[in-house]
């Protein structure tokens, strides 16, 4: 508390107290949500990734780094990209975990996400051919949670250090959408956990692939390029599209 009240008597910290929450990397698409498009790659298809954020501090600029990695990611692997914001614990921004957590606040987080998706097909001009969630940390666990149980349209996850296995899976979803699984190897507190998801999506005859690389808890660029890439190759449809476009 006295570091905090410090802080804000500070020249500096007044300053940082009106950055604006989304990078200058990106753009704001609403409040507390930033996008940017990334293009489309050779094939011309339309990508659209919603990215789960890890854990967030409220320090104004606390969230740019993860803003401006996937800004890189984007542009790299021609795809536009959304960052909604998880809501607030009273500490920082985290996604959802515990069951009834989960039960209270997914309402307001798949609107928000449905709102996000059209309002970026209005700024960019165009829908999108397919669209994939990529999660990290705990992104990465409601990420997996929403794909065993089937709770957004999508056509793919990819899942980085972490992973919800011990989700119920829903009895008939009505799209198993594929999944991507990230294990950081040399991430103590999260690799079971994704290995325990990969084992999960296994026993439950999912569609899925894990790789498993001596990576820290991070987003892993190696991780990013096979996993869009192996997502799009399990989304045939979305090349038919922009074929045909």
């Amino acid at each position: 508390m006295v570091l905090a009240t410090c802080a804000l008597a500070s020249p500096s910290a007044s300053a940082e107290s009106v950055k604006p929450w989304c990078a200058p990397e990106v753009s704001e698409l609403s409040d507390h949500v930033c996008y940017l498009d990334g293009g489309a790659p050779a094939d011309g298809r339309r990508t659209l990734v919603i990215y789960l954020h890890g854990a967030l501090a409220t320090k104004p600029g606390f969230a740019y780094m993860q803003q401006r990695a996937m800004a890189l990611h984007a542009k790299k692997h021609a795809f536009t990209v959304v960052i909604p914001t998880g809501p607030s614990d009273g500490v920082g921004y985290v996604w959802p975990a515990a069951p009834k957590d989960v039960k209270d606040k997914e309402p307001a987080i798949l609107a928000g996400i449905q709102k996000a998706r059209a309002d970026v097909e209005k700024r960019v001009g165009h829908p999108f051919d397919e669209t994939f969630v990529v999660g990290f940390s705990s992104g990465a666990y409601y990420g997996s949670s929403l794909a065993l149980r089937s709770a957004l349209d999508v056509d793919g996850y990819i899942v980085l250090a972490g992973g919800a296995g011990w989700v119920q899976a829903a009895e008939a979803p009505g799209k198993r959408a594929p999944v991507f699984v990230g294990v950081s190897a040399a991430d103590p507190l999260s690799a079971n956990h994704s290995r325990g998801l990969a084992g999960a999506l296994g026993g439950r005859h999912w569609p899925y692939r894990a790789e498993e690389r001596a990576v820290g808890h991070g987003v892993d660029w190696t991780f990013m390029a096979h996993g869009i890439s192996w997502l799009r190759e399990k989304n045939p449809r979305a090349i038919a599209v922009a074929a045909g476009r």
